[in-house]
């Protein structure tokens, strides 16, 4: 469930419009009239649309890390936010790598044992940026001998991009179907 309906493209301007048919060619026509995750929010703000899509591109798939990295990146941000439509990333790193056992580690809110170094920073610097919003000088150095300044900025990113994603989702209510959702909604505050 939504708290968003499918736009008419019938009464678009023509800003709204040239996004709404990148958007299409981009994700394919949306049978119900929805894009799913972020982009039925985004699309609302055109420019704001297709910033965001460039940069999760980015982001998605030309960063100097392994995909894998990338898509254990994303799924740890979701879990900390729980975030269901962001968790289906945790599929796609299975696709590029990464163990099954990591991934399921992560839903529970348990850092993974694996052999892959890399692993275990990524999940360090996410948690260090998701919880105590900087990072130690110890965990700063791993992070530059082991993935470089580029690695690290890229990760900073990717972890506040999908920050955004999922506060995107979770405040329009955007939901996958219920045999999806990982985690459960909580109460109303």
């Amino acid at each position: 469930m939504s708290r968003l309906g499918p736009l008419n493209p019938e009464t678009m301007d023509d800003v709204l419009r040239a996004e709404y048919e990148s958007l299409v060619r981009n994700r394919g026509v949306p049978v119900d009239g929805m894009f799913g995750g972020p982009f039925d929010a985004w699309i609302r703000s055109p420019e704001l649309c297709h910033k965001m899509r460039e940069f999760g591109g980015m982001l998605w798939e030309r960063t100097s890390l392994d995909r894998g990295i990338v898509e254990l990146a994303i799924a740890i941000t979701a879990e900390f936010w729980d975030a269901n439509v962001e968790w289906s990333h945790a599929e796609t790193a299975v696709k590029f790598g990464i163990d099954r056992a990591v991934l399921d580690e992560v839903q529970a809110g348990r850092r993974p044992s694996s052999p892959r170094e890399e692993i275990g920073l990524v999940y360090d610097l996410a948690k260090a940026f998701l919880r105590n919003r900087s990072l130690s000088e110890a965990l700063y150095q791993r992070a530059l001998a082991m993935i470089g300044e580029r690695g690290l900025v890229e990760v900073a990113e990717i972890v506040g991009f999908y920050t955004m994603v999922s506060f995107t989702t979770r405040a329009f209510d955007i939901e996958p179907p219920e045999e999806r959702r990982p985690f459960p909604r909580p109460a109303e505050v």
